[in-house]
């Protein structure tokens, strides 16, 4: 059924004019509400008697309340069926993710109503929406912030025509010059003169320090004489007391009315995200299998976010140190560890034993784990006119190679004949290893199928020539059959690239990329030297909060798509 008024009973008003004591009514379809008042003077009481009304008088699909709360004294209402979000001021992720929530309701609202006023609507009608902001002051005042002091001046200038109302209280009337002319309903308690003069335009004789007592401009007739009066001036109000939404009466009420439904709630995340607070949240299973991998909750919907293998075959993770790389490379490795497809891994490092836990736990027969060095053997050509030579004997040379050089002797040799492969004219192996060095022209590559590449080793990334002839011509080789041969790429410990042509190559072959920084400040040092370089360091900051332990962001690059999510906090083994 279509709502046309929102009508909510608040107190009761003393209009000398007509010599009547009318009951205070705001209608919520009409009007945005701004309660000025001191310390102590009844801002929660009001805010909390306006959410117990609503839920009183309304369904789940005709009301939903957001709730950020900046003073710290309504956190028992969260649990109230019609309580869609509760967040106060400890994560400033919650602060722009209720932002973000409103800016797509009010999105979709224009979308449904096609230009019609809400309460003019009779089908179809979305859900109504009442944004509640407790200590406006306190977010109007912090600088991280400011970004977000325009989106609220939008949805309190468009959303109440497209069923959205704001309700705020402040302490003072600082910084509110800009939206407290969007608010048809206001209300002061316990203010000095000058502040009553400047909310109302007009004076008023103070009523002295009384909880809940002050002044507000009438919206809503309801007065019981039929004589006008003039309804923007201020008279004097008492608030009603609110109900104990802790007491039993009321929660068993409150339990009777609506049956256990509720609206779609949006929680905040623990501090750890382990599976079952994962399944708790999403109300999915958790899944690791060789084709998708669950790794965490996004944080505007707290929608899953898998690593889908199927749709990409090379992924790269960025991030700083301790900030959760090998958590999260533990939870990608979940699902190819436990499959009944016998995978094989090849893990290279560079010194530091960083991927030792994950060889650990690989049977001797699936696993090349490529170290530091290793002294190898190579066979290089005899000297022209030697007799040797002649014979076509060849030499035998111990040395040892430099991790590049073992790494992609050990492709060669065990997965894709790179002799076959030219760039500028020149064999890759032979700029690689030198000329006069000679490598096996067919690789053994039985058993090369289903393989999964752990990359974690700094060598990738110098500036040589192993390293730019590997990212420009043998990985992307190697990805091209990736699909065919059944092979994936973790690059799990990505660092910056300064040579551009080889940069600009490594990305090309990277499908989803993971950070585990705040992105605006990895953007800003790392600039175009990574995946996210082409990425607004300014956009980046107002949209999102910086990173707590545990946090991270998955970026989509055909798609185009970042995510911010809380990562799931994978047990080690």
């Amino acid at each position: 059924m279509a709502v046309e008024n929102m009508f909510c009973q608040l107190g009761t008003q003393d209009i000398p004019v007509i010599q009547d004591q009318p009951k205070f009514v705001v209608d919520l379809l009409d009007s945005n509400v701004f309660l000025f008042g001191a310390s102590m003077s009844g801002k929660t009481n009001f805010l909390r008697l306006l959410v117990t009304i609503l839920n009183k008088q309304y369904r789940e699909n005709q009301e939903q309340i957001f709730i950020l709360d900046f003073g710290g004294s309504l956190a028992d209402v969260e649990k109230l069926p019609l309580v869609a979000a509760y967040f106060d001021n400890s994560n400033e992720e919650y602060v722009k993710r209720v932002f973000k929530l409103m800016e797509d309701q009010l999105r979709e609202n224009i979308r449904i109503l096609k230009a019609k006023n809400y309460r003019a609507v009779s089908e179809n009608q979305p859900i109504h929406t009442t944004l509640m902001i407790d200590n406006v002051n306190a977010f109007l005042d912090e600088p991280r912030y400011t970004a977000y002091q325009e989106k609220l001046a939008k949805l309190c200038r468009d959303g109440l025509s497209k069923g959205i109302t704001v309700v705020l209280t402040a302490s003072t009337t600082k910084g509110t010059n800009t939206i407290i002319s969007c608010f048809k309903q206001k209300i002061a308690l316990e203010m000095p003169v000058d502040v009553y003069s400047e909310i109302f335009g007009q004076k008023v004789i103070p009523v002295g320090n009384n909880p809940g007592h002050g002044f507000a401009n009438v919206t809503v007739n309801t007065a019981d004489a039929t004589a006008t009066y003039p309804m923007q001036m201020p008279y004097e109000l008492q608030i009603n007391v609110s109900d104990d939404v802790s007491s039993e009466e009321f929660s068993k009420n409150v339990e009777k009315y609506f049956e256990g439904r509720t609206v779609k709630k949006f929680h905040r995340f623990p501090d750890v995200l382990t599976k079952k607070g994962f399944e708790d949240f999403s109300e999915c299973s958790f899944q690791a299998t060789d084709c998708k991998v669950s790794l965490g909750l996004d944080y505007t919907e707290c929608k899953p976010v898998e690593a889908d293998f199927e749709a990409t075959r090379c992924m790269a993770v960025y991030g700083k140190k301790g900030f959760g790389k090998t958590n999260l490379l533990r939870l990608l490795l979940k699902g190819f560890l436990s499959s009944p497809i016998p995978y094989s891994f090849v893990f290279f490092d560079d010194g530091r034993g960083q991927l030792q836990e994950f060889e650990r736990l690989v049977d001797e027969d699936r696993k090349k784990y490529i170290v530091f060095q290793e002294e190898v053997t190579l066979f290089q050509k005899a000297k022209v006119g030697s007799n040797e030579a002649k014979a076509g004997i060849l030499e035998e040379e111990k040395t040892k190679l430099s991790p590049m050089q073992l790494f992609i002797k050990f492709v060669q040799e065990n997965f894709i004949d790179l002799t076959q492969v030219r760039r500028l004219s020149n064999l890759v192996l032979g700029e690689i290893f030198g000329s006069s060095v000679l490598i096996p022209h067919k690789p053994n590559t039985r058993g090369a199928k289903n393989t999964v590449f752990v990359l974690q080793s700094k060598f990738l990334y110098v500036n040589s020539l192993a390293s730019k002839d590997f990212m420009e011509v043998i990985l992307p080789l190697m990805v091209a059959q990736a699909e065919e041969m059944n092979w994936f790429f973790i690059f799990s410990d990505v660092k910056a690239i300064s040579d551009a042509e080889t940069r600009e190559n490594f990305h090309s072959t990277i499908g989803t990329a993971y950070l585990l920084d705040s992105i605006a400040e990895f953007v800003g040092e790392r600039g175009g030297k990574s995946i996210f370089g082409s990425m607004d360091v300014k956009s980046l900051k107002e949209e999102y909060a910086p990173c707590e332990l545990g946090d991270g962001y998955s970026y989509s690059i055909e798609k185009d798509e970042l995510v911010k999510l809380k990562f799931i906090k994978e047990k080690e083994d």
